[in-house]
């Protein structure tokens, strides 16, 4: 059976989008019966994905010769024909909740999942929360997505940090104002207002949170870690903050149990899923709440001994093949109705 790949943005996305779909390739490749192809645009993407996948890799151009029985579009969207059954996986609503303001740009997000939903043989997505979300945001029936929850990579485990120092609780940003950042720093402000543990804030981060964390009184220090590097740091905290509004799942939660951190979650949207009873959660937009909570991670050694326990349970609960072997029993589903 010959499955094709949207690859357009493989090369570019190592975050959430792109670890999902790293994971489910390389579950495919357990899968003798399955042929990938991934399909790019750039011929220069082409050569950086044929050195990291033991797959073909075809333009688009050369779609015609792939002769594939189904393709998967893990990006949010159609963005190709590729002349097969589809499936495809929308990971959340967020171009219609949080629409983009310029027009164009916002045309250009919700465009392919419209199309999507009316093209698709199969629509997979990433927690019941998100198929309630999208139902009910797109009119479509939630019957018909298949979950396929994201899983951490095996690179995801303790190892032994190298940092020494003050104490510290990690929290890891994006640029989007759904991460709910300014009202988490304050509340960090207020939690230590001493100065006695320190904020480690890493990733990348709209002006205005920048802005709003140079405002706060906290220690804190702004890192832009590699993988390697943003392992020891699960590691190493006290704790790891997840204040986010609006996550379709919350992968970076499962990342930081499978190394062994507590973790202290928004008690909104799918987190509360991803983390499985696991996590200490707060209510999002409760400021006392999270300071509160954070005082109390830092202070109290049991809870923090037993969050861990916690993660470490919840990550060896995970059956790490199951995205692509539901992603592969899909699209042998598709390809046998089509023959």
């Amino acid at each position: 059976m010959r499955l094709g790949v949207d690859a357009l943005n493989l090369v570019a996305d190592r975050r959430g989008m792109g670890r999902f779909a790293r994971t489910v390739l390389g579950g495919l490749q357990s899968s003798p019966d399955v042929e990938v192809t991934l399909l790019v645009r750039d011929p220069a993407h082409a050569e950086v994905l044929r050195a990291e996948f033991p797959f073909e890799v075809r333009t688009l151009l050369e779609l015609r010769a792939a002769r594939l029985h189904c393709t998967w579009y893990p990006w949010n969207g159609v963005r190709f024909d590729a002349r097969s059954s589809k499936i495809v996986t929308v990971h959340d609503a967020f171009a219609f909740t949080h629409p983009h303001p310029n027009l164009v740009a916002r045309w250009r997000e919700q465009l392919p999942i419209r199309r999507a939903l009316c093209a698709a043989n199969v629509l997979t997505t990433v927690s019941r929360w998100s198929a309630r979300e999208i139902a009910r945001v797109v009119s479509v029936d939630e019957a018909r997505f298949t979950i396929v929850n994201p899983v951490p990579d095996a690179f995801w485990r303790p190892v032994l940090p190298e940092r020494a120092g003050k104490p510290y609780i990690l929290v890891v940003g994006g640029p989007d104002r759904r991460k709910n950042l300014p009202l988490f720093f304050r509340a960090f402000e207020r939690a230590f207002p001493d100065g006695g543990v320190m904020l480690v804030v890493a990733g990348t981060l709209r002006a205005e949170d920048e802005t709003a964390l140079r405002a706060t009184r906290v220690a804190y220090e702004r890192v832009r870690p590699n993988d390697e590097r943003l392992r020891e740091l699960y590691g190493g905290a006290l704790a790891v903050a997840v204040p986010s509004l609006y996550e379709g799942y919350g992968l970076m939660c499962v990342e930081a149990m499978a190394c062994g951190a507590a973790v202290v979650a928004a008690d909104s949207a799918a987190l509360p899923e991803a983390c499985d009873g696991a996590a200490l959660l707060v209510a999002p937009i409760d400021m006392q709440a999270w300071s509160a909570s954070l005082r109390r991670i830092a202070e109290d050694d049991a809870l923090r001994t037993a969050l861990r326990r916690q993660s470490l349970a919840r990550s060896e609960r995970i059956d790490r093949a199951a995205p692509a072997r539901v992603i592969a029993a899909l699209a042998r589903r598709c390809s046998a109705a089509v023959r």
